[in-house]
């Protein structure tokens, strides 16, 4: 298991897990740095007991110990600190803090004399007189609990502050994934405004292009609708929509665009987001060139490298009109799903000159 998953697991097996490992560090953190002379001077140490039997009885020592912190830090932790401290209830706290540090020196009082002196007696250790016990539970029932309360408190809002950050991540996830599947919903009827409006003026004059148009449409739609659903898609398909819709177009304008299109690489094999590509074709073709009264033409070229798909596109545009590179929900689509999806991987440049519209994108490809 990961130290992720060991801190933010839920249930009471994994809590009562963490609690038994803090608990166990603290025994062993005390136990490990209790003084080699005792706490009680020359009266009990390593010179008169050995190290044997003094850290035997440094053990029973740091149990009882550790067993008093105890008693004060689940109330403190889960009692006072939500209740009051976290509610800015501050003059209350400090009353029911004093309050608890009083009971609970009364019971490290009970405690030692009752329990811990009599295991001692029985081990012929040195034993608490009872002014040396009513004195430290007064002292260590200061300096043991605030370090464990300490420890308890900097683990507890540790591990409240990943969570939220842990939460924050899942909603922006969430909103984001929402947020794709508004943008990716939104271009199905805007490619199809535009192909049926293509097909519409082919029907008016009767072409038979339109029943080979209409069979493309289904076949792009289907995929568009259903495999698009899914979060990546293949590149080739990706590719061969592009090859389609330029298809639509040539049959629409004839031999008045120049329009080529150019494919490198190998791109079997591999995956990408979808929808990435196909509308800034639509708004070349929309905006650019099928505006353009002398010579327009279209280029598009792709290129499949080992880790990245490069995606360039330049068009033609009438000299009197510049194209506003922000123009249409088809590009505010895009580059919104590019900030979602590759928020610091992907490249867009898009350059409007006087007689021409270039864009270059680039974004990350996956292998299957």
């Amino acid at each position: 298991m990961s130290l992720q998953a060991f801190i933010f697991s839920r249930g009471r097996k994994a809590s009562i897990k963490r609690h038994l490992a803090l608990w166990i560090g603290g025994y062993l953190f005390f136990l490990l740095t209790y003084p080699p002379h005792g706490t009680f001077g020359v009266v009990s140490g390593i010179e008169l007991e050995g190290i044997a039997r003094y850290y035997k009885m440094a053990a029973i020592r740091c149990f009882f110990h550790l067993l008093c912190q105890m008693i004060f830090c689940y109330p403190f932790l889960y009692y006072l600190v939500p209740e009051f401290f976290r509610k800015k209830k501050y003059a209350q706290f400090i009353v029911l803090l004093l309050l608890l540090l009083a009971m609970t020196s009364l019971l490290r009082f009970m405690v030692f004399t009752y329990a811990y002196n009599p295991i001692m007696r029985g081990l012929k250790f040195y034993v608490n007189s009872p002014s040396e016990i009513l004195n430290n539970s007064i002292v260590q029932n200061f300096d043991g609990p605030a370090f464990m309360g300490f420890l308890f408190i900097s683990f507890k809002l540790f591990k409240d502050w990943q969570q939220k950050q842990k939460d924050n991540l899942d909603l922006r996830k969430e909103n984001a994934s929402a947020e794709l599947l508004l943008l990716k919903a939104q271009i199905h009827p805007h490619f199809l405004f535009n192909t049926l409006n293509n097909i519409y003026s082919f029907t008016l004059d009767k072409s038979p292009q339109a029943k080979k148009m209409v069979k493309m449409l289904e076949d792009m739609l289907h995929y568009m609708i259903e495999e698009c659903e899914q979060p990546l898609v293949s590149l080739g398909k990706e590719i061969a929509v592009l090859q389609d819709y330029f298809e639509l177009e040539r049959i629409r304008y004839g031999n008045s665009i120049d329009m080529q299109f150019e494919i490198a690489g190998d791109y079997s094999g591999k995956v990408v987001s979808p929808l990435l590509m196909i509308p800034f074709v639509e708004n070349s073709f929309k905006h650019g060139t099928s505006r353009v009264l002398r010579d327009p033409w279209i280029k598009l070229f792709i290129q499949a490298d080992d880790d990245v798909v490069h995606f360039s596109l330049t068009n033609s545009k009438p000299a009197e009109e510049t194209v506003n590179p922000k123009r249409g929900i088809g590009l505010f689509n895009v580059k919104k799903r590019l900030e979602l999806l590759y928020p610091a991987a992907h490249l867009l440049v898009i350059e409007s000159t006087k007689n021409t519209y270039t864009v270059n994108m680039q974004i990350p490809i996956t292998r299957l």
